[in-house]
């Protein structure tokens, strides 16, 4: 009868170690799975603020073409 209950307490000390194992493992994997969405959301973030910095530039560069075509075609005043 030892036996018997040596063999339970060995399997149960090895499901508990497997078991241990596995939410490590599942816990390495889900920080891994944090790090890429946090280096997803910071590129998304970069590349926002690369294209609204763009959009100014060429909103600057079509305001100045503007301005400078109609002061251009505008007649200047005697005095």
């Amino acid at each position: 009868m030892t036996q018997d209950k040596s063999g339970s307490q060995d399997r149960a000390e090895t499901r508990a170690a497997k078991a241990a194992e596995k939410a490590e493992t599942a816990g390495q994997v889900w920080e891994e799975v944090r790090v890429r969405e946090t280096a997803r959301d910071d590129q998304i973030v970069r590349l926002k603020a690369e294209r609204l910095a763009r959009d100014a530039d060429d909103a600057a560069a079509k305001d100045a073409a503007k301005q400078a075509k109609l002061a251009k075609s505008k007649p200047k005043a005697s005095t």
